[in-house]
């Protein structure tokens, strides 16, 4: 064979891999989960086939999971998990569709001494923002208070009598003196009745939280939905938000 002839069947088998390259267009989608892990399981997330050994959840720790995973551009479904990888129980199925056009996908989940706590949906309301808390503390059966304060000490009630163990669901609007999205606030847990009895283990520092980590509705903000799993964790208290971050303006 030439060398002419060499050269023009080497130049048209690059031709023919780049065009198979470009066939293979590669895609992403990036899951997230929010939650709680309470109890004595270690959990542990995959996607089809992957296995995310390196970021399995502890027991009595936060569930905290993003991941982006790229697949070729002709599968059109995938499988998430979460397995109890101490037992090697399924917790959590879902098969994700690849065909639509929402390929940010999070799910909350909360799994408590072998139990996954239902997260019922609450509807939007277009005139208000609607928060809802779950309160974990099996040390009382007490009712509580949750309320928001500014760093002039203006208060304002977010839910009274809360009793833990159940759900809880309140309207909220930002009132003067807590819609500037620049300005720290502080949410407080205190027994119910007061403003300085502090709920969990009787502690400041177990029974605050900085408003800014739990993403409140701020200014204007109507028509909101915001979910809250809360309980004090091994070294300050813990309020998970169970909902997609919202997307920065």
């Amino acid at each position: 064979m030439s060398t002419i002839k060499v050269l023009g069947l080497f130049v048209l088998l690059v031709i023919l891999n780049a065009c198979s390259k470009e066939k293979e267009v590669v895609k992403v989608i990036n899951i997230e989960v929010s939650g709680y892990n309470v109890g004595e399981a270690e959990l542990e997330m995959s996607i089809d086939t992957t296995i995310y050994r390196k970021f399995t959840t502890k027991p009595d720790k936060s569930v905290s999971f993003s991941m982006v995973y790229p697949y070729p551009s002709a599968k059109k479904e995938l499988s998430f998990k979460i397995n109890d990888k101490t037992s090697g129980k399924e917790l959590f199925q879902q098969q994700l569709n690849l065909e639509t056009s929402e390929l940010e996908v999070f799910f909350p989940f909360v799994y408590i001494n072998g139990n996954i706590l239902k997260i019922a949906p609450v509807a939007a309301d277009p005139a208000t923002n609607k928060l809802s808390f779950y309160v974990y503390y099996p040390q009382s059966n007490d009712a509580l208070d949750i309320f928001l304060q500014n760093a002039a000490g203006k208060k304002v009630n977010i839910a009274q009598h809360v009793k833990p163990g159940t759900w809880v669901t309140v309207n909220y609007l930002p009132q003067d003196g807590f819609k500037d999205k620049n300005n720290g606030y502080t949410l407080y847990f205190t027994k119910t009745g007061t403003t300085d009895s502090w709920y969990f283990e009787d502690s400041e520092a177990k029974s605050k939280i900085d408003e800014f980590s739990v993403i409140f509705p701020k200014g204007e903000e109507k028509g909101l939905v915001r979910t809250y799993f809360v309980t004090p964790g091994a070294a300050q208290l813990e309020v998970i938000r169970l909902f997609k971050r919202p997307k920065v303006q």
